[in-house]
């Protein structure tokens, strides 16, 4: 008898099998997949996950979003103490509303009586160096009523009046020494967070999407973009979202300044030393266009004088695209129209000539962070804080509205705490400058620019402090920071 092969039936059996297992790997993709999908679903949702084609990485110990004077004093700092540092600016340069901004002198750094200097450290150095290339007036020679403190009879003994554009390469020079590396053009876009830390930043460049990893994160964009794009807390303004009015610097030379001088003898009130009765008979006379009541003009070096359109009569909010550009082009209209009327109506100044302006408005308030500490008005009227103080500090309270100016003059020294430069709810960011946490009364004193050298110095240490313990920023102890400081040539004592 002759039985049929069984070949066809395990053929049969074979291919059943093979199907039956691709069904399995086929589910179990699609299952990985799914998972996988909705794993990074709930990543987006609750860890901020943002999700680029990134065309570089970086890895390094402390990021510092935001060059200006708070930024780069936080690389240097932190450089010198073994960080690695990578610090990124949107522009091109270093230095902020100092260099791009034209902003200037930088306010007083001497205490409440005009006597002492107590902002040193980082800062000191940096006038130091200035004053050494003759690109800067040493703030000790700088009193109240003088050219070089715009003529001011309260609030302005020891400002330091310098070169802006001498600053922007001291800034660049002081950063390469110390092995900070600069990323220019660079702007953050997002932040890959987990829980309460961020793990990544990323930021917008000429080449594409950017990633930078570091242990700990510094916030000195002037207007908290790092923390905003982290989910930390933030807030705009004062309790009611209003800021600040913004301003436009330019540069003038050609000034007679005996003629100038003599002048401002001769006008000893204040509307005189703003130009305000100039500027209001000029008004009347349908010669003054621009909406500013007040100007203030100051000498700074090589002949070369800063005039600042002060107040004006509009707000703009720098966050908002469409704003901040109607306010670039709305300030920048006015400065031919201010040169004229300044060479026009004021002794002195009848034969000066338009330097140069800003290439970026003044914007004094924007957002900032929500810290452990919240600073207020009060906190600094009482000297608290004693016990975790970064900074020493006299600045008067000076709140630009559009219908005034609220101008206090300090009458005692006062504290910048560390827990107001650390986030409320982000472990490893700190902040300075402008995105301190604080009211806007303690904001509007500090936000001039030797505090903001000051608090620099304080968060660049305490992260490369964190980096090298790999601990977060927000858990550095304050006495190591302020141990630093003193090093650093800091100033840490109240005094009377």
């Amino acid at each position: 008898m002759v039985f049929p092969l069984k070949t066809p039936i395990l053929l049969l059996d074979f291919i059943k099998y093979i199907l039956a297992y691709l069904i399995v790997l086929v589910n179990t993709f699609c299952y990985n997949f799914l998972v996988n999908h909705l794993i990074n679903l709930i990543r987006r949702m609750f860890m901020k996950k943002a999700y680029f084609d990134i065309v570089k990485e970086y890895e390094c110990d402390v990021l510092v979003a935001g060059g200006g004077v708070s930024g780069f004093s936080a690389a240097v700092c932190a450089a010198r103490l073994g960080a690695r540092v990578i610090l990124c600016d949107a522009s091109g340069m270093l230095g902020g509303t100092a260099t791009s901004g034209l902003v200037g002198p930088f306010m007083t750094c001497y205490d409440h009586k005009g006597e002492k200097q107590i902002i040193k450290g980082f800062f000191n150095e940096v006038v130091d160096r200035l004053v050494a290339e003759g690109a800067a007036i040493h703030p000790s020679v700088c009193k109240n009523n003088m050219s070089y403190s715009g003529y001011r009879m309260k609030g302005h003994d020891g400002v330091t009046p310098f070169s802006s554009e001498k600053l922007l390469l001291l800034a660049e020079e002081l950063c390469l020494e110390a092995g900070v590396k600069i990323l220019y053009h660079s702007r953050v876009i997002g932040c890959e967070c987990n829980n309460d830390r961020i793990e990544a930043v990323y930021i917008s460049t000429p080449a594409g999407v950017e990633e930078i990893r570091a242990k700990n994160y510094i916030d000195t964009t002037g207007s908290a973009s790092l923390a905003e794009k982290a989910g930390a807390e933030v807030v705009f303004g004062d309790e009611n979202g209003a800021v600040q009015t913004a301003t436009t610097f330019f540069q003038i030379t050609g000034v007679n300044k005996e003629a100038l001088d003599a002048h401002m003898r001769d006008n000893y009130e204040m509307r005189a030393r703003f130009f305000m009765d100039e500027i209001e008979k000029a008004r009347k006379e349908g010669k003054f266009p621009c909406g500013t009541p007040k100007l203030r003009i100051y000498e700074t070096v090589d002949g070369i004088w800063k005039v600042n359109m002060a107040q004006q009569d509009d707000y703009f909010n720098d966050t908002d695209t469409e704003s901040i550009t109607k306010a670039e082009i709305y300030q920048r209209k006015q400065i031919p129209q201010l040169f004229d009327f300044l060479k026009n109506n004021i002794p002195g100044l009848e034969d000066i000539r338009l330097l140069n302006s800003a290439s970026e408005i003044g914007i004094r308030e924007s957002r900032r962070i929500v810290g452990k500490t919240v600073f207020t008005g009060d906190d600094a009227i009482n000297s608290r804080y004693a016990d975790e103080q970064i900074a020493v500090c006299s600045n008067s309270i000076d709140i630009h509205l559009k219908s005034e100016v609220k101008y206090v003059v300090c009458e005692k020294n006062y504290y910048i705490p560390f827990s107001c430069l650390v986030s409320k709810n982000i472990k490893n960011l700190l902040a300075a400058g402008k995105c301190l946490s604080a009211d806007k009364y303690a904001f509007a004193a500090v936000r001039v620019m030797p505090p903001c050298f000051a608090m620099g110095e304080a968060v660049g240490i305490a992260a490369a402090i964190a980096s090298k313990q790999r601990i977060s920023a927000c858990d550095v102890n304050v006495k190591e920071i302020q141990k630093q400081i003193i090093d650093n040539g800091g100033y840490l004592e109240l005094d009377s």
